[in-house]
């Protein structure tokens, strides 16, 4: 049994309104009218892009932070030798590989990646391996070359994909086919180059364990039901 709030009258279970005064009545024990609308939105609100250079910036602070701190004690505390410089340097690397993508535009972001990280990974290696030595030509001679080739095989493996649409078992071919060459040809520099023992050898090993892995993928995108079996595994 309920009463109006103005006027005390009884009212009816099904009343909307008092028969009397007209006030309105407003049950809490009853289900809402599908018609009336909650005071705030119970759907959740993403904006539509995402703001990528903010978020840019803003990792590009967290790692920024870091790196003034060890800095600080590597002068202050630590000052037996500038081993923040080794922190800075894979900081730096880390940052040009996963964060300055997000500042540049993209049109002809992959390419201009690319040589950046190419550039970066040269510096990075130089400075780890070669800073302090009197002798570098190991690095020019034999390390460098090594990074420009797995460098260019990359670049073929971007132009490749760009081209055409392209199945994934031929991508999953492809990488492991320059996995292949890189080591084979890597095995070759560091045995001619740098007379490394067993370099020629560890890389025929490589390369004739991921030419087996090509046969293999070679064969199952040769094959119709092979193909169809692994899509039905993969994607349902």
């Amino acid at each position: 049994m309920s009463y109006c709030v103005n006027c005390g009258v009884e009212l009816d279970q099904s009343a909307k309104k008092c028969a009397l005064c007209s006030t309105p009545v407003i049950n809490p024990n009853l289900p809402e009218p599908e018609s009336a609308k909650a005071p705030f939105s119970e759907t959740p609100h993403i904006p539509q892009k995402i703001k990528t250079k903010f978020i840019a910036l803003l990792v590009s602070m967290i790692i920024l932070v870091p790196n003034i701190v060890c800095l600080l004690l590597n002068i202050f505390i630590f000052p037996n030798a500038f081993w923040s410089l080794y922190i800075s340097a894979t900081s730096f690397l880390t940052w040009v590989i996963f964060v300055s993508p997000f500042f540049t535009e993209k049109k002809g972001r992959p390419y201009l990646m690319w040589c950046f990280d190419t550039i970066s990974v040269a510096l990075y290696v130089w400075f780890f391996f070669a800073v302090g030595h009197e002798d570098i030509n190991w690095y020019l001679k034999g390390v460098l070359p090594i990074i420009l080739v797995i460098s260019a095989l990359v670049l073929i493996f971007m132009i490749w994909v760009r081209s055409k649409k392209r199945h994934w078992v031929l991508k999953t071919l492809h990488i492991f086919t320059d996995i292949g060459v890189a080591a084979l040809i890597s095995g070759t520099i560091l045995t001619t180059v740098l007379k490394l023992p067993f370099a020629f050898e560890i890389g025929i090993t490589v390369f004739v364990c991921v030419l087996s892995i090509v046969a293999f993928l070679a064969y199952c995108y040769s094959s119709k039901t092979i193909r169809r079996w692994l899509s039905k595994r993969f994607f349902t």
